[in-house]
């Protein structure tokens, strides 16, 4: 080591070397401080003035920065970006404002190649257009020094005095035309500014040959130095100026004013996004332009030949035009090549339109298929000749069809439905109107003939299946024997190291004997055929949507159309095309449209007047699966989606009538809209009128009140006034569309009469209330009478109910006449109320008994059941709104009938219908008098009474149509035939099993849709061992209970114990303890309840089933916890019956008493078993000689302590304390009403309603108790 004489001079003496490079340390400690310092400051303070090149000046600072780090101090690249940025001059302002503007991150190198690109286009603007102003330096009425120049490189003053005289001979002044200097110095061209104003730039054009351009279209101008544009949309950075001082020179010699300028963003067809820097605004000119000399400055390339002009960056396509009227049209991602533009010039070009015969309207039509299938449809005769000369490349098909190489496969099939090959794709962003999310392809490997089902799910793919195998095989005559897909769950089930575990798909294919083939991992070229497929489809889709700019959401229909013409063209893996191959006959395409096309459609209409329009204006959106004809979206029609086989279409594209999909009208006002709100590529930007008027179009949907709420924008509640908010008249109809057609469990009915008169719905509201009122007069409801003094008449009013089937689609509309019974008082309008309804453990009794001995199962409905029960007192309703008789508006109507919404009507009619059907032979059941049956010989019938909905369950089917032929003798019914759907409950039978099945499905797809749980990942258990609820979690301040008001806790609570009373058993401990916190829930609990949602979301399908036994055997199971309440100690108890291998009766409860021993926990727990099983004996021995409890009935019980006590009277002292009604169960042992049996824990049933339990031990229970997947 070597050190300086000065420095080895100031170091003290040591003797260790440690200790003298400590000093060296010390002594060069302070020095570096101060050096850490200085550099900083020149960092920070550091400018670039010009006098050298940027490359040099990124690279000084990069060095000081270097040096930092050297010396321990943390600069990060990041840092020096922003102290390079700092470092610029005002000329680079439009720079700085555009990176800042960015959501992109430059490193220090990236940044310094940007800046020499600036340098040099700065410095070629200030050679060549010296007369540009620059953005930042633009004030109004000032003038400042043009364009940036760069510092030439040092010389001696010798050299520089010779190359400036150089420069000086050379010079030529543009402006003037004489040499010896340039324009900037021009002494001429200063005189004449000071009289004219700022000149901003030139362009070559002028409008002397327009008639009328778009104004979203930009033109390529070779002859201007700057671009130009008309609008304020698309700016993204943006600088007011002085028009009265800056000004555009056009090629007339004319002068605009300029009144802006900034950043202005195009998005080409490509989906580049290409930044116009230092556009100019002017409001006065007709085209957008631009610079192509800007372009070719700032990096960019052209080509220009046969009508074509082609934008090129870093050898990479960006952007492209067409020749229109003498100039290159850009082509940009939201306009089409069909645009049609009215312009002429003098050579007498025009836009062109499509003929009939062209190439490019068979091309549309076809759904944007290949030319060469298209040349395969004229060689076979299918479609007429078609012109194929100068085909140039579809935008649309590049916009949806750009697609990587993939490899091609080489297996073939030799006859129909011996390999169908398969796959699902989606979810889709966008639902379908239908809410569809998914969809399955099953294709014909021999034929390629192709079937589509539209899916909600992954899940229905099973159902999808069942549908398509059935189908193919019916029509073909075929049996399906390989079904090839990918190694998805939902086809594969899922893999562990025990092997493969099938999932409900894989199980279907087993049964019926199909040999499934799976690609293997990673490997999709092996399921080729179905990939390939789908996204021929999507592309076709995406072509056809972008064409037409219908609706996103009606994808569905043009995914529809583009099976249906893939079916019918040809292919290069067939001979002929899949229909032909499929049928055995030719299709015939003379029929197809252009998707998405302007039609006029002429529907059905029996209601009809004189001056009514005799078409509907809307697009072609596809073809009906089931009938001849064409199916429409027409935005201003009640339905939305009509089908008719009527109607006229503009392919050429020309607007049919005036229903536009979207109709904007734009005020020109200033905007500023920054980056990250921007739209994508391909987005239309559209911009809200700032205007206060309703646009008459729309006026239909400005009063539509019964439409759910959207993703897409927030409408108003219904309310009893009219909204004074301002409407947004540039909405379009196609988001109506979307709730009406979707079929959402949220339809929000008409809440009065007025109401119902202005729903789109109104002529179906008008139906019913008519039928009503005819049901009214048929039974002798009321008198027109007048209103006898001291007394008052009670009010009615209109309750309007759309009814929806099991699947959630509208079944019928329904209006049904209530009186306002809460002014009806008691002891003068009313005695007694009580009406007795059937219990749902009745219900399951009978449903296990259908199972067994295999009866028909029937559904009637008493169509106004509450009108046949006899009124005894005497009560006055005033006319019903709608239907009051003209002349005799103060006259009221006297009631004889209990109608709706009185008091006592519910009992009248109960008592109405006991009386006629016990004269028919029916006995009621003592202990549900809901309940009736009737023996006729060998032969029996059950008839179960839910208010106004009857079960009829029957060993013969005789005796069946004999009970309703009198039934509907005495009501006014509606058979509904073999039952399906009652109460919320539907039912499935497989009688070839012996099978019968109880789900909420829909019930629970209703929940889930409600509280936004559709999407979640499920659970295997409600609750998991160890999950814990207790009164800690509860809010424990008013801030934390205002804080838990926005969840619908009791709510949820109450749609999750519906479905545990009617058919989900296995809910039932979860959901009593989520009830334990009803007054008061924490998030805990909120959490918890969700957990619920979570698990019926994975067992949605479960169905509590009944089967077909050799006797019918009624056994109970009892349990319960000790001190499972953490809050309270008191114990959890439970007991469940089962019936044909389903449970018909169970419940968990929390105790009343806390309990000293497990011993007197289960015992009590046998009590109120014992409890509902009596209930069960008696109903059942109601039944006569159906009764099938002939012996004492099993209980089982897993405490042998708890046994041992109901056996024997023995009192212990841990007994002494309990109530004597506990010790009844003693008795009724001893009597051998009930026998107690011991079992293990590991098989008490009950055991799941006392606590929570392992997966596997939770699973077993609940297969137990009947529940099983129907998928399975």
């Amino acid at each position: 080591m070597t050190i300086a004489n000065n420095i080895k001079s100031s170091l003290p003496v040591a003797e260790k070397a440690k200790a003298y490079l400590a000093a060296i340390e010390e002594r060069f400690k302070t020095a570096d401080k101060s050096l850490a310092g200085k550099l900083m400051a020149d960092l920070t303070t550091m400018k670039y003035d010009g006098t050298r090149s940027m490359h040099e000046h990124c690279i000084e600072m990069t060095n000081l920065a270097a040096k930092l780090r050297n010396l321990g101090m943390s600069v990060d690249d990041s840092f020096l970006v922003q102290f390079i940025l700092n470092s610029l001059p005002p000329q680079y302002g439009p720079f700085q404002i555009n990176y800042n503007a960015m959501d992109e991150r430059w490193s220090s190198n990236e940044l310094n190649i940007k800046l020499v690109q600036e340098e040099t286009r700065l410095g070629r603007e200030g050679i060549k257009v010296a007369h540009y102003v620059q953005e930042a330096g633009i004030k109004a009425g000032k003038r400042h020094q043009v364009g940036h120049k760069r510092a030439p490189p040092r010389s001696n003053d010798s050299t520089k005095a010779n190359e400036k005289k150089k420069a000086k001979k050379d010079d030529r002044c543009n402006f003037c035309k004489k040499a010896g200097h340039f324009q900037k110095d021009c002494h001429k061209r200063k005189e004449w500014f000071e009289k004219k104003g700022n000149l901003m730039g030139s362009v070559s054009f002028f409008e002397s040959n327009l008639t009328h351009v778009s104004s979203n279209t930009w033109w390529i101008d070779s002859g201007a130095n700057v671009h130009v544009t008309n609008s304020l949309q698309g700016f993204l950075t943006i600088q007011n100026i002085n028009p009265s001082e800056n000004y555009l020179f056009m090629g007339n010699r004319d002068r605009v004013p300029v009144e802006a300028i900034g950043t202005y963003r195009l998005i080409m067809d490509s989906g580049f996004c290409l930044d116009l820097f230092q556009t100019l605004y002017v409001p006065s000119i007709s085209r957008n332009l631009v610079s192509l000399s800007k372009l070719d400055l700032a990096g960019f390339k052209s080509t220009q030949g046969d009508g074509c002009f082609n934008l090129f960056l870093n050898s990479n396509r960006i952007g492209s035009g067409i020749l229109v009227d003498g100039l290159y049209m850009l082509i940009l991602a939201d306009q089409h090549f069909e645009t049609h533009l009215t312009l002429q010039d003098k050579s007498g070009v025009k836009g062109k339109t499509c003929r009939k015969d062209s190439y490019y309207l068979w091309h549309k039509r076809l759904g944007h298929i290949s030319s060469e299938r298209i040349k395969r449809l004229v060689k076979d005769g299918v479609i007429p000749n078609v012109d194929f000369t100068n085909i140039k490349e579809c935008i649309d098909c590049i916009k949806g069809k750009q697609t990587k190489h993939t490899k091609k496969g080489a297996t073939r099939s030799t006859q129909l439905l011996e390999i169908i090959h398969t796959d699902i794709c989606g979810p889709f962003d966008v639902p379908s109107f239908g809410g569809e999310k998914y969809f399955i392809t099953f294709i014909d490997d021999y034929s390629r003939y192709c079937y589509l089902y539209l899916l909600h799910e992954k899940s229905q793919s099973v159902d999808a299946a069942k549908t398509f195998i059935t189908e193919v095989e019916r029509q073909l005559d075929r049996k399906v024997k390989i079904i090839r897909s990918d190694r998805g769950g939902e086809f594969y089930g899922r893999y562990d190291e025990t092997g493969q575990h099938p999932g409900p798909f894989a199980i279907l294919l087993q049964k019926l004997g199909i040999i499934a083939q799976y690609t293997t991992p990673g490997s999709p070229w092996q399921n080729g055929v179905a990939e390939r497929r789908n996204r021929t489809y999507m592309g076709m889709v995406r072509s056809m949507m972008s064409h037409a700019n219908l609706p996103i959401s009606l994808w569905m229909d043009a995914l529809r159309t583009a099976v249906y013409i893939l079916n019918r063209v040809p292919s290069k893996a067939v001979p002929k095309t899949p229909f032909e191959l499929w049928k055995g006959w030719k299709p015939s395409l003379l029929h197809l449209q252009v998707w998405g096309c302007p039609a006029e459609a002429r529907i059905y209409n029996p209601h009809e007047k004189k001056l009514d329009f005799r078409t509907v204006s809307g697009f072609f959106i596809g073809y009906p699966e089931k009938s001849k004809g064409y199916r429409f979206y027409c935005p201003s029609h009640s339905t939305r989606i009509v089908e008719t086989s009527n109607a006229r279409f503009f392919e050429s594209g020309e607007i049919s009538g005036s229903d536009k999909v979207r109709d904007v009208t734009i005020q020109e006002i200033w905007v500023e809209i920054p980056l990250p709100l921007f739209p994508n590529a391909g987005d239309p930007l559209i911009v809200e009128p700032l205007n206060n008027e309703e646009n008459p179009l729309n006026d239909h949907a400005v009063h539509d009140e019964n439409l759910a709420n959207n993703d897409h924008e927030a409408q108003e509640e219904p309310a009893l006034r009219r909204s004074t908010r301002t409407r947004r008249s540039a909405i379009s109809d196609d988001f109506e569309l979307y709730q009406v057609e979707s079929g959402e469990v949220n339809i929000k009915d008409p809440v009065s009469y007025s109401q119902a008169m202005k729903n789109v719905n109104s002529d179906k509201w008008i139906d019913a209330s008519k039928e009503e009122i005819d049901s009214m007069a048929k039974n002798e409801v009321w008198d027109i009478v007048p209103l006898p003094e001291r007394h008052k008449a009670v009010g009615c009013k209109w309750i309007f109910k759309t009814k929806l089937d099991c699947d959630g689609n509208v079944e019928r509309y329904k209006a049904r006449l209530v009186a306002k019974g809460f002014n009806q008082k008691e002891g003068i309008d009313y005695s007694e109320t009580f009406s007795p309804v059937s219990r749902k453990d009745s219900f399951r009794i009978i449903m296990a008994l259908v199972a067994h001995y295999d009866l028909e199962l029937h559904q009637m409905d008493v169509k106004t059941a509450f009108l046949n029960g006899d009124l005894k007192e005497e009560v006055y309703m005033r006319q019903p709104e709608g239907f009051i008789i003209e002349g005799q508006k103060d006259m009221v109507c006297k009631l004889k009938k209990s109608i709706y919404g009185l008091k006592q009507a519910s009992r009248q009619w109960y008592l109405k219908f006991d009386e006629i059907i016990t004269k028919f032979g029916f006995k009621e059941n003592i202990v549900d008098p809901c309940i009736y049956l009737k023996i006729s010989g060998s032969k029996f019938i059950f008839l179960v009474l839910y208010v106004d909905d009857i079960l009829l369950a029957s060993s013969d089917l005789g005796l069946l149509h004999e009970t309703k032929s009198y039934l509907s003798k005495n009501f006014e019914m509606k058979d509904m035939r073999e039952a399906s759907y009652v109460i919320g409950i539907e039912i499935f039978r497989d009688r070839s099993l012996g099978i019968l099945g109880l789900s909420q499905k829909a019930y629970i797809d209703k929940v889930l849709e409600r509280y936004g749980m559709m999407t979640c990942s499920s659970s295997i258990v409600p609750m998991h061992k160890g999950d814990t609820l207790n009164l800690k979690q509860c809010p424990q301040n008013e801030m934390e209970r205002n804080e838990m008001q926005k969840y619908p806790y009791a709510s949820l609570v109450g749609s999750l114990m519906y479905a545990q009373v009617c058919t989900r058993p296995d809910i039932s401990h979860a959901v009593g303890m989520l009830g334990r916190f009803q007054s008061n829930p924490g998030i805990a609990h909120w959490q918890a309840a969700k957990k619920v949602l979570r698990y019926l979301k994975g067992t949605r399908n479960f169905m509590l089933t009944y089967r077909k036994t050799t006797h019918p055997q009624m056994v109970g199971f009892s349990d319960s916890d000790f001190g499972g309440c953490r809050d309270s100690r008191h114990c959890t108890l439970g007991y469940a019956y089962l019936l044909g291998g389903g449970a018909i009766s169970w419940k968990s409860q929390k105790s009343e008493l806390i309990f000293t021993s497990t011993m007197e926990a289960e015992y009590v727990a046998c009590y109120e078993a014992s409890i509902q099983g009596t209930w069960l004996r008696n109903f059942v021995s109601e039944f006569g000689a159906l009764s099938f409890i002939d012996k004492p009935l099993t209980l089982y019980c897993d405490n042998q302590a708890a046994i041992f006590f109901s056996k024997h009277d023995r009192i212990s002292k841990g007994s002494k304390h309990m109530d004597l009604k506990y010790l009844s169960l003693k008795q009724d042992v001893k009597r051998e009403k009930f026998v107690i049996k011991h079992i293990g824990t590991e098989l008490m049933v009950a055991d799941i309603f006392t606590k929570a339990l392992p997966p596997k031990t939770f699973m077993k229970h609940t297969e137990s108790m009947g529940l099983e997947d129907s998928v399975s």
